[in-house]
């Protein structure tokens, strides 16, 4: 999936729920790259303090990053 989001030119990802800070390091690892160029995707993690509406705030608010916030669920 983030070998997906890199060829699709995301730019910001933010992970919300339960080991969302494990989950973060290893999208930030696939970016650094395998041999590969390293890609540039600034990501956040939410804890379950924090609910998908806190993070989808998060996302509008970061006014260098073009285009619509969209929700992928797992």
């Amino acid at each position: 999936m983030v070998r997906d989001w890199i060829r699709d030119g995301v730019q910001y990802v933010g992970v919300v729920g339960h080991e969302a800070a494990r989950i973060e390091d290893a999208i930030d690892d696939l970016c650094m790259g395998d041999g590969a160029e390293p890609y540039f995707m600034l990501t956040a993690a939410h804890d379950d303090t924090e609910t998908l509406e806190d993070a989808v705030f998060l996302a509008e608010q970061i006014s260098t990053i073009p285009g619509s916030v969209a929700v992928v669920e797992l």
